[in-house]
């Protein structure tokens, strides 16, 4: 028993002594400093995540509640000139306690209101993995670490592996091997160039690749085709029609002895084409289909049609990985030319160059997620607002981020992945019956915004409320409060409203209001103990 209660001296003595004091409240206003340095540039989820919310800082702060504890108890039993400073520690420790059941228990989040449409899910800044089977009719949820940097995750479900979380990120290129090389699946990088403007292009046939098969810029619009499409764009045929096949990649321009025209009842050109013993027949002023021996659209055949004379009017680059095509106005003619690797040619178009930097058939380009420290303007998330899971299945490695849902098929089954929030749902609907918003004179800026919404309580009827700037909704122990606004696909404005619920908050009240009496109090004692100069000298 002594044993214990020399111990407990010892750690009483440690905790309780100023020096442990100065240290913790140093190492808080360090970290304090520091995370209004790192919130100022990288934004509050970054400092949140690196600081306030981490563990370390936990720690600290348990420090000072342990410091302040001791404190108090150290100078127990009670002593009437410390009255004052016995209040202050006591509110001390009871807003920690506070704050320690917001954090426990709290909700800081957002509600999302349309128009119109009932809303009752609240997202919380805590992410989540969803993972759903579909024709199971399931669906798993793996929360997500709530960490400032990349972290494994080790989880693995029947087969699907979970491997790196990135919280911040950005989409950059990356090339992933192709599983076979096909010629007719090739990807190719470029630089389109003149002396004030320069462009990188990424183009792919790969159907797994997250580059397309075109890019327009500005009048200019970019083609990138099969590499055996690249003869029949070099000759000149009067009608300057191609004919190719689908599944082979096999094309044809054929020469007008070739062609066999007729005119249907409705007076339009009917166009008949040997390809290769193939009879072909086409209505090119109608669709790039080929007709069925009923004359109709045969939307199953691999062939069709289509005229060069479409692309001669604007500017168009046919590219075929190592070889170009366009229409030169000057000569009125279609020129083809070689691109060889690093190697350059001339475009008719105000000066421009292309130069061929990549062309690849063993693999495609991709998009992969690349971890970054979030940079913050106008208290707006301009970089690295991107969270990312790293997923392998069946052998396959890809990236699952937060802009967009990705299915894939595992043994038959479709599989859907999704990085979101987490939601709660209230026990109640909000509607938005009305959006008000202020513009400043002479300026689109908003200068207020304000929602008028109704609460329905199913069988309790209805409430109709106000919310603007400094009037939150207050109901059921939940406060709404004016947050954003954003603009519906149809036209009018959603609002967004951040949801909070404090169970702490009335010990924070509490806490605080000892902290102010005990101050007073400490303040009124020290001067009665202190005595004045004529009564010292008597």
């Amino acid at each position: 028993m002594n044993t214990l209660v020399s111990y407990y001296r010892k750690v009483e003595l440690f905790f309780g002594n100023l020096k442990f004091a100065v240290v913790i409240i140093l190492l808080f206003a360090i970290a304090l400093g520091y995370g209004t340095f790192m919130e100022s540039y990288h934004g509050t989820e970054y400092a949140n995540r690196l600081i306030y919310k981490s563990l370390w800082f936990m720690g600290i702060q348990f420090g000072m509640f342990l410091s302040i504890l001791f404190a108090t108890l150290i100078r127990l039993p009670m002593k009437k000139h410390l009255y004052g400073f016995y209040v202050i520690h006591a509110g001390l420790i009871i807003l920690f306690l506070g704050s320690y059941v917001t954090y426990q228990s709290g909700v800081d989040g957002t509600v999302t209101l349309t128009p119109n449409l009932p809303a009752r899910q609240v997202q919380i800044n805590q992410d989540e993995l969803k993972i759903q089977f579909p024709s199971k009719g399931k669906e798993v949820t793996v929360d997500l670490p709530y960490v400032a940097g990349p972290k494994n995750l080790g989880y693995e479900y029947e087969g699907i592996k979970l491997g790196t979380f990135l919280p911040f990120s950005e989409n950059k290129q990356d090339w992933l091997p192709a599983k076979i090389e096909d010629q007719t699946q090739t990807s190719s990088r470029y630089r389109l160039y003149n002396e004030n403007f320069g462009e990188f292009i990424t183009l792919s046939l790969h159907p797994q690749s997250d580059f397309s098969n075109t890019q327009q810029l500005g009048l200019l619009n970019v083609h990138y085709m099969p590499f055996n499409l690249a003869a029949c764009f070099s000759n000149n045929t009067p009608d300057g029609l191609i004919v190719w096949n689908g599944e082979t990649t096999d094309c044809k321009s054929p020469t007008p002895a070739e062609l066999k025209r007729r005119k249907n009842l409705a007076g339009k050109d009917v166009v008949e084409i040997d390809f290769k013993g193939d009879k072909v027949t086409f209505m090119p002023e109608m669709s790039p289909l080929p007709l069925n021996d009923k004359m109709e659209l045969n939307e199953n055949s691999p062939y069709r049609i289509f005229s060069k004379k479409l692309f001669e009017k604007n500017p168009h680059l046919f590219l075929f990985g190592k070889s170009a095509a366009y229409f030169d106005k000057t000569t009125s003619k279609w020129v083809s030319e070689k691109v060889e690797m690093n190697g350059e040619i001339p475009l008719p178009w105000m000066g421009f160059k292309l130069r061929l930097l990549e062309h690849r058939s063993d693999a495609y380009p991709t998009m992969v997620p690349s971890y970054v420290k979030p940079v913050q303007d106008n208290g707006q998330t301009v970089k690295g607002d991107l969270k990312a899971v790293e997923v392998m299945m069946d052998g396959h490695t890809f990236w699952v981020n937060s802009q967009e849902p990705i299915a894939y098929n595992k043994d038959g089954e479709r599989v859907t992945f999704m990085v979101t929030k987490k939601t709660i749902t209230l026990p109640y609907e909000i509607v938005l019956d009305n959006f008000k918003m202020d513009t400043d004179p002479g300026t689109n800026n908003p200068a207020s915004y304000e929602s008028f919404v109704t609460v329905f309580k199913g069988n309790e009827g209805s409430e109709k409320h106000h919310v603007y700037m400094n009037h939150p909704l207050k109901y059921q122990n939940f406060t709404f409060y004016q947050a954003s606004y954003f603009q519906t696909n149809e036209g009018p404005f959603g609002s967004v409203l951040s949801v909070n619920f404090d169970p702490g908050r009335f010990w924070k009240y509490l806490g605080s209001l000892l902290l102010v009496l005990g101050s007073i109090w400490h303040y009124i004692l020290r001067r009665k103990t202190v005595a004045k100069p004529g009564e010292a000298r008597a």
